[in-house]
Order: structure tokens, then C-alpha cells, then sequence
């Protein structure tokens, strides 16, 4: 029996370099598990807080009649999407004026994006301060980006396409962003629609929709 290695010796050895290596692997656990935690409580929400003005994006529904009357004449809605994202809610809406290939005129477009913005899971950063700063980091990004006050202090109109025949206007109410705009068709008949024009029934259309909503 002397001759035989003492296995019971051997263990404690054992035991003593797995303690720490186990030891670190259940801090990395804890530590990970408590990021996640983290995360989920203060990340971006699914759902809307109490205190923001919109629980969801507005319908197409919502944009006035007279609205599209006023921009398109005879419209036709071409097409519509919503989605509730991880933290907001979104509708895209397009028109195309009707009948206006039969009149001799460039049939036009508008288009009408809607994004409503949530609190926070921790309550830190409001539906409308994270809808102001996603606003404001739309400008840098654009051409030809000029202000529009009678629509707010962050409204902004820009070149939607490089020839300046679509313009887009963006404005905020509250913890919704709300993005118009308004071009000639592709491959449109006639002379192309000239930017300020576009801006002047962008900005229209914008006037009509925040007084809606």
C-alpha cells in the first residue's frame, strides 16, 4: 500500500486551484447577468410612458383631407406602413395625385412619416428629449437645411433629392416627429418641380398635419 500515490492528498491541491478559477467564473456571470439588468431597466422602451403626449404614431387617417386636396388635388393613397420598434412607434403614408397625366400636369407625391418616441425603461430621458435629439441629428446629414419657425424652434426644411425637385420638412410636437415631403413624380412629364415650390407645399402640408394631430 506505500507504494500507491495518495490520492486523497492530491485533492485538497485540487480543490484549492478550481476555488478562484470558479470563483471568477461566477463574478463574469454575476457580473454579465447584472449588465443585462441593467440594460433591460434603463434601455430603450417598447411602449410609451405616462407622461408622453403620444402613446402611438398617428394613422395615415389622420392627415386632413383638405390637406391632400390642397397638395395633390384628386389623391390616391399609395402606400402605408406601421411598426412598433424598440423604442417607438412609426407610420409612413404616400399619396400620388390622380388624373394628373390626363390634365398635361407632372403628377405629384407626398409623403408623410410619423415617429413617436418613448420614455426611457428608467424614466431618465422623456419621449420628447430623445425626440428632440433624434430631430437634431437629422440636419447634418441633409442639404441645403434651412429653418422653418412656424412649425418650432428644431423645424427644418432641406433638398430631399440633389436636383432639388423633392423637398422634405421635419418638425417635432412633443414626443412625436413628424416628416413631410413633397416632389414630382419619377419620370414625370414636363418641367421638373423647382425646390422652392416643393418647400412652399412641404411646408403647407406640415402646417396642416400638426394642426391635425
Amino acid at each position: 500500500m506505500a507504494g500507491l500515490p495518495n490520492l486523497w492528498a492530491a485533492a485538497p491541491r485540487r480543490v484549492r486551484w478550481a476555488g478562484p478559477a470558479a470563483a471568477a467564473v461566477l463574478l463574469l456571470v454575476a457580473v454579465s447577468v447584472t449588465a443585462v439588468l441593467w440594460a433591460e431597466s434603463s434601455g430603450p422602451s417598447a411602449e410609451a410612458g405616462p407622461d408622453d403626449l403620444f402613446q402611438a404614431a398617428p394613422e395615415c387617417g389622420d392627415v386632413p383631407a383638405g390637406v391632400l386636396d390642397a397638395a395633390l388635388g384628386e389623391a390616391a393613397l399609395d402606400g402605408a406602413e406601421r411598426g412598433l420598434l424598440e423604442d417607438s412607434d412609426g407610420a409612413v403614408c404616400t399619396w400620388t395625385s390622380v388624373g394628373a397625366a390626363e390634365d398635361g400636369a407632372p403628377p405629384r407625391v407626398l409623403r408623410v412619416d410619423f415617429r413617436a418616441l418613448f420614455t426611457d425603461r428608467a424614466g431618465e430621458v422623456p419621449g420628447a428629449e430623445a425626440a428632440a435629439d433624434a430631430l437634431a441629428a437629422l440636419e447634418p446629414i441633409q442639404r441645403g437645411v434651412s429653418a422653418v419657425p412656424e412649425l418650432g424652434g428644431d423645424a427644418r426644411a432641406w433638398r430631399a433629392t440633389p436636383a432639388g425637385e423633392t423637398a422634405e420638412v421635419a418638425f417635432r410636437k412633443d414626443n412625436l416627429i413628424v416628416r413631410v415631403s413633397y416632389g414630382g413624380a419619377d419620370g414625370a412629364d414636363g418641367p421638373p418641380l423647382g425646390y422652392q415650390d416643393a418647400r412652399t407645399a412641404a411646408v403647407a402640408a406640415a402646417e396642416g398635419i400638426e394642426a391635425a394631430i
